[in-house]
């Protein structure tokens, strides 16, 4: 039963992928996504006047520990908690200069990302 439901999913899984022209106009606009999502940021946080940074908590955990045939041992262990979000105040002027750099940049981007797009439609 279980090998039908994979042989079953087999075909939908592979539909998910996309075709090879898909995946590359994905490609294509990866670079675009990640300087959209930094635009964003900066226009949230010059919107409230701060930026929301995680974050993490780390901490050095003692213990015993016993191997066979061996002393008994200490060992140390890394652990990383989140704690609470803390809040950067921004400096408006350069936050503003920056949100003008990425949009210059976007403006490049959009460009090569639409030549990119057009090569991948050409067989």
């Amino acid at each position: 039963m279980r090998k039908l439901i994979l042989i079953a999913a087999i075909p939908a899984l592979l539909a998910a992928c996309g075709t090879p022209q898909d995946r590359c106009t994905r490609v294509a606009q990866a670079d675009l996504r990640a300087l959209d999502a930094q635009i964003a940021d900066v226009e949230t946080a010059l919107a409230k006047g701060y930026r929301i940074l995680p974050a993490q908590e780390g901490r050095t955990r003692l213990s015993l520990c016993a191997w066979p045939r061996e002393p008994v041992l200490f060992c140390t262990e890394s652990i990383q908690r989140p704690r609470s979000e803390t809040r950067e105040v921004i400096d408006r002027q350069a936050e503003q200069a920056r949100l003008q750099r990425l949009r210059q940049s976007r403006a490049e981007l959009v460009v090569r990302t639409t030549d990119r797009i057009a090569a991948c439609r050409v067989p």
